[in-house]
């Protein structure tokens, strides 16, 4: 439920809950601190007056407030031989009684005290005593709390109220903070409202922080998608153009058989272009749903393992030569490659096809540790097609349609290899590198 607040709200609720703890945690351990001191400081005064009646032979008379009260009791007579008490001896009898008679009782008999200091409730008011033994007598000072009680109350007041200011100037700046928060995060959450109603917005971010990150963030993947949104476009546009040309030669040229006409002359070579054209349509649709099938491959393959690259290369090569009548040389060294080695094989085959589409007299493939390149001698690639080369639908130099070498990106990036195309002073190389190695030149 609590999450279900706005951060505003959270927050308030926080502050609250830390002034309950205030009142009901903080404030008792500040009462009782206070109160140590308190006593400590009454005792100390008590100690100090008797010392001065000690060594000054220093009894006054007190006014009531701020009164210490001194008695002074005779065991060898058994009487108070002194009090600057204010009133009778009944008084006297009844603070003896109800305030400090047992303590008194207890230093007198015991050898092991010579002063006790405590407090005590007399005509419900609290006092505070200290028993001191001199020579063969005991001095008794006495003093009332009031004094102290005050003092409490004044130190628990300012200590509240300081408190409570620290606490209003901590919400204070929380709330501002939390305000500080709450904006930026509105901007995105109306920007990101836009992006999912295809409408145009701008978020500018000018925080460095994680909110400036995201914001950030969120901007780089809307102009992704853009990009993305723009592939597919042009990606059914090219599909559309790619596929509607075997498809209108099949329909027209199937149409004219079926009327008995043959537009290259006679039955078979009209058949040819009908089968050429059919071919070409399968090889696309089946490129197609291969490239589609690889998503769902990638995130099934879980065991990743390495198998002997270089016979399979040498086999591609010796296929494609018979072929293609292509002549490919090779220097392969004895390594493995991670993956499965049929998606290996056609990465390779439409590296290979597409190079043999460029070159002018040879193909060279070099495979060492990490590293295999396909190399042709053909002209080299335009660096602003550089960036889209691998992606899907793209059209090429020569009309075609990169899914073959969207394939290669999507079979490499399964198995943790990159590739790239480079231009030579002659020719093209494609490189595949697993990702992470370190390899030479």
């Amino acid at each position: 439920m609590f999450k279900s607040f706005s951060l505003l709200k959270q927050l308030l609720v926080v502050i609250l809950g830390l002034a309950i703890m205030l009142v009901a945690v903080v404030m008792p351990i500040v009462d009782s601190n206070v109160h140590d001191i308190i006593d400590d400081q009454m005792y100390e005064k008590l100690e100090t007056s008797q010392r001065n009646s000690v060594e000054y032979d220093f009894m006054p008379f007190n006014n009531k407030e701020k009164a210490i009260y001194t008695i002074v009791y005779d065991p060898t007579e058994n009487a108070f031989t002194f009090s600057n008490l204010h009133g009778d001896a009944t008084t006297l009898t009844l603070l003896y009684n109800y305030l400090f008679g047992r303590d008194l009782e207890k230093i007198v008999n015991s050898s092991r005290h010579n002063t006790i200091e405590s407090k005590g409730t007399y005509a419900r008011e609290t006092y505070y005593y200290r028993i001191m033994k001199v020579d063969n007598e005991y001095l008794i000072s006495i003093m009332s709390n009031s004094y102290s009680d005050k003092l409490i109350t004044d130190i628990r007041n300012r200590i509240i109220y300081i408190l409570y200011a620290v606490l209003t100037i901590f919400a204070l700046v929380l709330v501002l903070w939390v305000i500080s928060l709450i904006r930026p995060l509105k901007k995105i959450k109306t920007y990101v409202d836009y992006i999912a109603n295809r409408e145009e917005a701008t978020l500018i971010m000018d925080r460095q922080d994680e909110i400036g990150v995201v914001g950030n963030a969120i901007v780089t993947m809307k102009d992704e998608l853009m990009k993305q949104e723009k592939v597919k476009e042009e990606m059914i546009h090219n599909i559309s153009h790619d596929l509607k040309t075997p498809i209108a030669l099949i329909k027209t040229y199937g149409q004219s058989v079926k009327d008995d006409i043959y537009p290259y002359g006679d039955k078979d070579s009209s058949m040819d272009i009908i089968l050429e054209n059919a071919d070409r349509l399968e090889h696309k649709v089946k490129s197609l749903l291969y490239l589609n099938r690889l998503d769902y491959l990638s995130a099934e393959e879980s065991e990743l393992k390495p198998f002997p690259i270089k016979d399979l290369i040498e086999h591609i090569v010796m296929q494609m030569e018979a072929m293609q009548h292509i002549h490919i040389e090779t220097d392969l060294d004895d390594v493995a490659f991670i993956g499965n080695e049929e998606h290996w094989r056609v990465a390779i085959e439409n590296i290979i096809d597409n190079a043999s589409r460029y070159m002018k007299s040879v193909i060279m493939i070099t495979l060492k540790k990490d590293t295999l390149i396909i190399y042709n001698d053909g002209d080299p690639i335009d660096e602003d097609k550089k960036e889209d080369l691998f992606n899907p639908y793209v059209k090429g130099v020569k009309g075609q349609f990169g899914l073959g070498l969207s394939i290669v990106a999507k079979i490499a990036d399964m198995y943790g290899y990159d590739i790239h195309a480079e231009n030579k002073d002659i020719g093209v190389a494609f490189i595949f590198t697993k990702r992470g190695a370190v390899t030479g030149k």
